[in-house]
């Protein structure tokens, strides 16, 4: 990764929500502490202005989801309505067409011929969908998938630390998921009910977003503003996105 600050946060992300195996509430706790440093770096990252607005549309979109997650019913087994995705992402995109409409208003309201009011609307949209990805890993913990959410969490660190190499050419990308996707196969032998398919995938997945994100970190020169909440934001961003995958994962291969 390009960036230090970066990795060491996706680094402490991934523990934090290692946290959440220990259940829905643990999960929803810690994803709101990834909500918060995203929606704070995230306005900084785009470079935007009206950054006030920005990350009360992001903390708010972002927080909703996740204790919506928590707190939504799921209906028994059996019911019509316990289809592909279960009712758990419902409050999801309810909460992702919400902070997307809130998005257009922000530019709405600051007014006709503002600056960068497209680049801010896409960039905020994107931010929206991140944070509410966060509530994936509560819906993870939901479905009683904690030693799931305990490989996937190793394998975001492992991609995180693997991406500080620095090696020449695409090594350190290739080291990143590698590693992803052998811990969760070392992890099955003392993790009961681990099923290695499913996390392999999780975890190889996970860290090609990681090794995107680490690509991308702000730099001067690419043009991208430089400080140390926008960092804090990209290196939560694949993490806060690994939630949501982890959770088609288990419903795609529920093992």
């Amino acid at each position: 990764m390009k960036h230090p600050l970066l990795a060491v946060t996706a680094v402490v992300a991934a523990l934090l929500v290692g946290v959440g195996a220990l259940g829905a509430w643990a999960a929803a706790v810690t994803g709101s502490v990834l909500v918060v440093a995203v929606a704070l770096g995230w306005p900084q990252l785009l470079g935007a202005p009206a950054r006030r607005s920005l990350t009360a549309v992001l903390l708010a979109s972002g927080l909703a989801a996740t204790w919506a997650v928590a707190l939504w019913p799921v209906p028994e087994a059996g019911d019509p309505r316990r289809s592909f995705g279960g009712s758990l992402i419902e409050p999801v995109a309810i909460c992702l067409a919400l902070g997307t409409v809130a998005a257009f208003l922000v530019q709405l309201f600051r007014g006709h011929g503002r600056p960068q009011r497209l680049e801010s609307t896409a960039g905020t949209v994107a931010g929206v969908v991140v944070v509410c990805a966060v509530a994936g890993w509560t819906a993870v913990a939901r479905h009683d998938a904690g030693a799931l959410t305990l490989s996937l969490a190793v394998s975001l660190a492992l991609a995180a630390v693997a991406g500080m190499a620095r090696l020449p050419g695409p090594w350190d990308a290739l080291l990143a998921v590698l590693l992803a996707g052998l811990a969760p196969l070392a992890l099955a032998l003392v993790l009961p009910g681990l099923y290695p398919p499913a996390a392999v995938t999780a975890g190889v997945l996970g860290a090609l977003g990681s090794v995107l994100g680490g690509h991308t970190a702000p730099d001067g020169g690419r043009g991208r503003p430089v400080g140390n909440r926008a960092a804090v934001a990209l290196g939560v961003a694949p993490v806060a996105l690994a939630g949501l995958l982890a959770y088609f994962v288990i419903r795609i291969m529920p093992g």
